[in-house]
């Protein structure tokens, strides 16, 4: 398959006027050691085997010596508060982390101011230890009636993450939404729900090692030069670099979205209240080559949060939108 490259913005600001900078990045591949790269959260990552398939695929790019093993302090039903402890006592800290976490504490508490707050005082651990870049991952969706409460609380947590994550400066941050990994998968995935299989843990390490390699090994800091002078946040989908361009805007009523194609596409936009109710859903087809633009126009919409998946072929974005 052809490969499509997707750029796509819904600038997170409360005007949602203001045009986001070009980010110019000139990256080359990594030289990693082990304690470089981190595994940190609880037993997403301590009950499976995505550290080891980081670990592999690292060392089959050529990037990490073999016998060479990137680290993990992950524990066991750790709530997010010991996962910053948990940080805060791993030495030496880590160039780059890979974490999660809340996952224990959504399953009791839909506390979204709460555990915000406890993700910020994470990250400001994070860059007072000195770790440059941070991968964060989306949890998949819960499986099964035992875990009907978690995932409504999940499904709370991926809204307000990306918000924390827009803000963040002095750090890179690359979101990966584990629920387009994991679609269509979740009988190989997960055997109890929640938790991942050997399926599930290698397909979800491949997902994050593709996603940190896209874009010539943008995520890594290798002498990367960014033109706006700012950290900007990415968000992968599929393995996929998202990136902030310009010229999108809500207040004449339509949505813009912008992205590089390299045959026509299908191009469709979800856009959903919190509450799961659909208030646009459209489509249309892209013909032409190269950087393009769709609109789409989206009448009038009440102030407040909305869920917006946008896809360009086979490749998927979610992302959060405010209206004021």
């Amino acid at each position: 398959m052809r490969r499509v490259v997707l750029y796509f913005l819904f600038i997170f600001t409360c005007a949602l006027l203001a045009s986001a900078p070009v980010m110019t990045v000139n990256a080359e591949k990594p030289s990693l050691k082990g304690t470089d790269l981190v595994c940190n959260g609880e037993s997403f990552f301590d009950a499976s085997n995505i550290r080891d398939e980081l670990t592999r695929l690292a060392r089959a790019d050529g990037v990490l010596p073999n016998n060479e093993k990137f680290g993990q302090v992950a524990v066991s039903g750790a709530p997010i508060a010991s996962i910053v402890n948990q940080y805060k006592n791993c030495n030496p800290k880590p160039t780059y982390l890979v974490s999660d976490g809340a996952g224990i504490d959504l399953m009791q508490s839909g506390d979204m101011t709460k555990l915000g707050n406890t993700l910020k005082q994470y990250i400001e651990e994070m860059k007072k230890g000195g770790t440059k870049c941070l991968l964060w991952m989306i949890y998949p969706d819960p499986q099964g009636g035992t875990w009907a409460n978690l995932k409504n609380n999940q499904d709370k947590w991926a809204v307000e993450v990306p918000k924390i994550m827009k803000d963040v400066v002095g750090l890179k941050v690359l979101l990966v939404d584990l629920r387009d990994t994991w679609e269509g998968h979740y009988n190989q995935y997960t055997s109890d729900g929640i938790h991942c299989t050997a399926a599930g843990g290698t397909a979800t390490a491949e997902a994050f090692w593709a996603a940190m390699k896209a874009d010539d090994w943008a995520f890594f800091d290798t002498g990367a030069v960014d033109t706006t002078g700012k950290v900007s946040t990415m968000e992968s989908h599929n393995g996929t670099i998202l990136s902030s361009m310009v010229n999108t805007s809500l207040s004449n009523g339509r949505i813009a979205v912008s992205f590089t194609l390299e045959q026509p596409s299908v191009v469709s936009i979800q856009l959903t209240t919190v509450s799961g109710r659909t208030v646009l859903n459209a489509q249309r087809t892209v013909t032409g080559h190269g950087p393009q633009t769709a609109e789409f126009n989206h009448g009038v919409l009440s102030s407040g949060i909305y869920c917006c998946q946008v896809s360009v072929g086979n490749l998927k974005s979610r992302s959060t939108l405010l209206v004021p």
